[in-house]
């Protein structure tokens, strides 16, 4: 019990830096995606940790190669190392999340401002993928908990 509560503790906090630093300066520490995996390897899992780290990182992967510059590197890093932690369905299920929360985001600055600001607006993901990732993560522990 004290180590998941641990883990749960240094992987929010790690997210929540991630976060910051991504608001701040538009880029993520590479020692941030390094210390998520870290925490990975409390309840290392090989096949979960390998197909989570490719199930969560190579979709930002690509859409990094077609998006101009405007997925960064941080991103596809922090989401693999994620997915390392979290396996394939609940890093999965952390983009689903984070990605609604910024379309959400964009669609009320939309409102607020025009459509034509909202389009040409540039928003850091690591907020929203942290927010999406500290959701599932709690998903990921209690499904544990009842073994489902």
């Amino acid at each position: 019990m004290i180590g998941a509560l641990l883990e749960a503790l240094v992987l929010f906090s790690l997210l929540l830096c991630a976060s910051i630093c991504d608001i701040r300066t538009r880029q993520i520490p590479d020692y941030i995606p390094l210390a998520i995996v870290l925490v990975g390897l409390i309840r290392f899992s090989p096949l979960l940790s390998i197909t989570g780290f490719l199930c969560a990182g190579l979709p930002y992967f690509f859409a990094a190669l077609f998006s101009g510059g405007k997925i960064g590197g941080g991103d596809i890093k922090l989401m693999a190392a994620c997915g390392c932690v979290l396996g394939p369905f609940y890093g999965t299920l952390q983009s689903i999340l984070g990605l609604t929360l910024v379309l959400l985001f964009a669609a009320g600055i939309g409102i607020h401002s025009g459509f034509h600001v909202a389009k040409h607006t540039s928003l850091p993901l690591a907020p929203f993928l942290s927010a999406g990732g500290s959701l599932a993560y709690v998903l990921f522990r209690i499904a544990d908990s009842f073994q489902l």
